[in-house]
Formats: C-alpha cells, sequence, structure tokens
C-alpha cells in the first residue's frame, strides 16, 4: 500500500511539473527537434503564469533582476517555428551523438593571405573585456580563443549555449541577452559571435510561413542581425563575427551560405569586422575535414559530423580572430 502511495505522489508530481513548465517543454522541444507541440489551453496558460511568479519570488529570495514576464501579444510575435515540411536532417546540431574523441594538438600557422584579410584590424584595449555568444560552434571555439586572450593579458566571458540561434527568438533571445550582459558589465568592449548553427528553417510570422531564403524571411532574418548590430554600438562595442565555416553536406552548406552573406553584408555595411573562415577550412573550395600545416601534415579540423571542430579546429578559428586584432601599446603617448 505504501508503494502504491509513493507512486501515485510521484507521478502527481511529474504531471504537475509538465503542467507549470508546459510553456518551457514545449519551446525546448521545438527548438530541438523542430516539433511544434503547444496546445492552446486556457489552463496551461495560467499554469505558465504560476511559473513566472515562482521565479520572480526567487529572484527578489536571491537578489537578482526579475524575469521579464512575456505578454500573450509577445507570445505571437516571437512565436517563429520551422515549417513541418523542412527536412529535419539538414540541421545543424541535430546530431547530440557528435563524436569527440582526444586528438593530439599540433601547431597551426595561419597565414594572412589564407584569411582573405581586407586590411580589417582592431586595435584592443588591454583593460577592455571580450565577450563571447553563439551555438555549440562558439562553445569549441570559446575554450581555444578564451586560452589565447588570456596569453595575451585579455579577459573574456562565454555565454554561448548550444541550440540556439537568431530563428527562434521565443526559444532563446541573444539580443536580450546581448543587451544584459553588456548592461552588467560595461568594461566589455568587444563582442565575439559565431552562430547560425540552427537557423536554417523555415519562420512562422503572423500565420503565414516564410520559407527559408526567400526575400521575407530575409529581411526579418536580417532585422535580427542588426538588432544585436544597435545593441553593440550603443554600448559602444566592436564586433568580430565569424563566417560560418562550410559543413560536409552540400544542401545544408548551401544554406549557411545565404547566412554568411547576411552576416558579411550588415557587418561591413556597419564598420564592423567580419572574419572569413571559409578558405582556410576548404580544399579547393571545397570541405575538408583534413586542412595541410605549414609541414604539409594533414590535421583533422572538424568532427566526424562534418560540422563541429576538434580541437585543433577550434585553435584554428582563434588564430583566426588574433589575424584581426593587436593589443594597444599604453606606453605609446596619446
Amino acid at each position: 500500500m505504501k508503494i502504491v502511495k509513493f507512486f501515485f505522489i510521484l507521478v502527481t508530481v511529474f504531471l504537475l511539473v509538465l503542467i507549470v513548465m508546459n510553456q518551457s517543454i514545449s519551446l525546448y522541444i521545438e527548438q530541438k527537434y523542430h516539433f511544434i507541440f503547444y496546445p492552446q489551453n486556457d489552463i496551461l496558460k495560467e499554469a505558465n503564469g504560476f511559473k513566472i511568479k515562482l521565479e520572480q519570488i526567487r529572484a527578489i529570495l536571491s537578489n537578482e533582476p526579475l524575469p521579464q514576464e512575456n505578454t500573450e501579444a509577445d507570445l505571437q510575435i516571437n512565436n517563429e517555428i520551422i515549417d513541418e515540411n523542412t527536412d529535419v536532417n539538414d540541421s545543424i546540431e541535430s546530431n547530440t551523438n557528435i563524436e569527440q574523441k582526444p586528438i593530439q594538438e599540433e601547431n597551426i600557422t595561419i597565414s594572412k593571405q589564407n584569411t582573405h584579410l581586407t586590411n580589417t584590424r582592431l586595435e584592443v584595449d588591454p583593460n577592455k573585456e571580450f565577450l563571447f555568444i553563439g551555438d555549440s560552434l562558439m562553445q569549441g571555439v570559446a575554450v581555444a580563443l578564451n586560452k589565447n586572450l588570456r596569453n595575451l593579458g585579455l579577459k573574456a566571458t562565454d555565454i554561448s549555449k548550444q541550440n540556439t540561434g537568431l530563428s527562434y527568438k521565443s526559444y532563446f533571445n541573444w539580443a536580450k541577452a546581448t543587451k544584459e550582459a553588456l548592461s552588467k558589465n560595461p568594461n566589455i568592449k568587444y563582442l565575439v559571435i559565431l552562430l547560425g548553427a540552427n537557423d536554417p528553417w523555415d519562420i512562422k510570422k503572423g500565420g503565414n510561413y516564410l520559407r527559408f531564403g526567400t526575400p521575407p524571411w530575409r529581411e526579418i532574418y536580417k532585422s535580427r542581425v542588426d538588432e544585436i548590430i544597435k545593441i553593440a554600438q550603443k554600448y559602444k562595442v566592436k564586433i568580430l563575427w565569424f563566417e560560418i565555416p562550410p559543413v560536409k553536406k552540400d544542401s545544408l552548406n548551401k544554406k549557411i551560405q545565404i547566412l554568411n552573406k547576411i552576416y558579411s553584408q550588415e557587418i561591413l555595411k556597419n564598420k564592423e569586422i567580419f572574419i572569413n573562415t571559409q578558405s582556410f577550412f576548404s580544399v579547393d573550395n571545397e570541405y575538408s575535414t583534413y586542412i595541410k600545416n605549414e609541414n604539409n601534415k594533414s590535421i583533422k579540423m572538424r568532427t566526424d559530423d562534418g560540422v563541429h571542430f576538434t580541437s585543433n579546429g577550434a585553435k584554428a578559428m582563434s588564430k583566426l580572430l588574433l589575424n584581426h586584432i593587436e593589443i594597444k601599446d599604453e606606453n605609446v603617448s596619446q
């Protein structure tokens, strides 16, 4: 009898958690698996409101800023979802079993000729800090980049988060997260961005599906890129935006080029720095898992999923960025 009572309580608590967290769970499923499941039910909406109140109480007790509550209008505007007919296999980060085998790190020399530099170099104040934002690609690069910057006496904060991008603002809002990070730490003056890995999907806006790559879709996506740029400019923060390197799957690679074109156009238009990666991570303009170093030795740069970086690949991405910066000499008279 006690066992039955225990399982009854367990199931009841589990169901209550599902009800209270229904919107968060639905948004996660939508972002991670591109499956739309959010029943429009008044009870579920009220339950989500209860969750928000609990978060506000926790914030007050912890002396933290109060979480912002989304209105029904906000949810309608931000409910960008993928078309159910989109090929789920095209998602860059849908593979959760990414091989992460330890590999021997090699010295990698990147010549400025291979980086397609366009005379874009940034003089960095050693007393100012960097902020990293992006998806799982950035998470890998951030490890190497943080180490290299630290060796130069520079500080950095990494808030990159897997399974995020600009297409699913209702799941994770990078503009909001960036603004909060910059407002909390006025010493951050350099923003490094690598995202787009989860964005080659159709967007639903106002009840209509906007096909990926169509002019209306590009306008919405471009506005989200511009939103981050404007936030950085408001806080007088310089941007270094990574081009997404080529990926193994050709159909996905074509979609990524659409994203890269938007990034490069908006970044260069706003006189920020766009870091070209394609020439280094390609062989004869084609994706390559291995790249030869200065000793003509083939080094594995990408994991077996054909998307993410090995530790050597992350180091190479970091060095591509370092080619764009130089430390300001504080001894030079102003």
